[in-house]
């Protein structure tokens, strides 16, 4: 059962990247950022049918609070760089997360993987590394971060992953004092309030305007999977490991970038980039 909520909300993960990067064709990075946490709490609020509406701990605010703040900030950032860059080329980078999550979850969870499954962590790390290589030569690949860092949508990305490297684990760390229900709904709403004040236009005069069928059903599927890919995030994190969801999640959410830049987007697959596939598939079967 554990694995297979591990596949089916890394599946999730990737099409809702998918339907981010879709939408940011008619909406704009804030109206995507409202959708999707208003969204989440209305869901989250109807939810709290199955909440015990219990705190065990008032350390648990605390946690929501940083966890809020740091959710809103890499939104933004995310959003910013698939707009500006190609799908299949950010959501990889996205790979380093696996192996913070190893040192946050060390740290915070005293959660510990065997030597094969570090071994697939680094692996699916160097596949990141490869795709983003000017050849496969030593030294270009050597020289693989430098490149990463004058690429101002990977510079957003690192900023992504370093962020979203640490609240899986601080979710798993909260969902300790409360339930799912009464955590996504309560995070939801911190967040929702955090859009309030900091959005300089009031989010009541930034009016949706969908003209075409398409960008309807885009947009309901936004508003589906958002509530549904953070339900099924908190199940995950209840009964896994924070760096084996993390790898699940990060090696799907590649592949199926790959697959959607190709066909989406036009975006070409090279030499490269199907190396740079085989490479952290190879890296997932070892954490399996």
């Amino acid at each position: 059962m554990s694995l297979l909520i591990l596949i089916v909300s890394s599946f999730f993960w990737g099409i809702f990247d998918l339907l981010r990067k879709l939408v940011l064709e008619y909406l704009s990075i804030s109206q995507v950022i409202c959708v999707i946490f208003i969204s989440q709490l209305i869901f989250f609020f109807f939810s709290l049918f199955f909440s015990n509406l219990l705190v065990s701990d008032p350390n648990y605010f605390l946690y929501l609070i940083i966890i809020s703040v740091l959710s809103l900030l890499a939104i933004f950032c995310f959003l910013k760089a698939i707009k500006i860059g190609e799908i299949s080329m950010s959501i990889p980078l996205l790979s380093y997360s696996p192996l913070l999550s190893l040192l946050f979850s060390n740290y915070f969870l005293g959660e510990n993987l065997e030597v094969q499954q570090y071994f697939g962590v680094v692996t699916i790390f160097f596949g990141s590394f490869i795709l983003y290589s000017k050849s496969l030569k030593v030294q270009d690949l050597l020289l693989s971060p430098v490149t990463l860092m004058k690429n101002k949508g990977a510079q957003l990305i690192i900023c992504v992953t370093i962020i979203w490297s640490i609240i899986p684990v601080l979710d798993k760390k909260s969902l300790t004092y409360t339930d799912i229900y009464l955590h996504g709904f309560l995070q939801s709403l911190l967040i929702v309030f955090l859009l309030l004040i900091f959005i300089k236009t009031p989010i009541t005069k930034k009016i949706i305007k969908l003209k075409k069928k398409k960008e309807i059903f885009l947009f309901l599927l936004l508003i589906i999977f958002s509530f549904l890919t953070t339900l099924l995030q908190f199940l995950a994190l209840k009964i896994n490991l924070v760096p084996i969801l993390e790898v699940f999640k990060r090696a799907i959410g590649i592949l199926l970038a790959l697959y959607f830049g190709y066909f989406f987007f036009n975006e070409k697959i090279n030499k490269q980039k199907i190396i740079s596939i085989i490479v952290i598939t190879l890296g997932l079967l070892f954490v399996i």
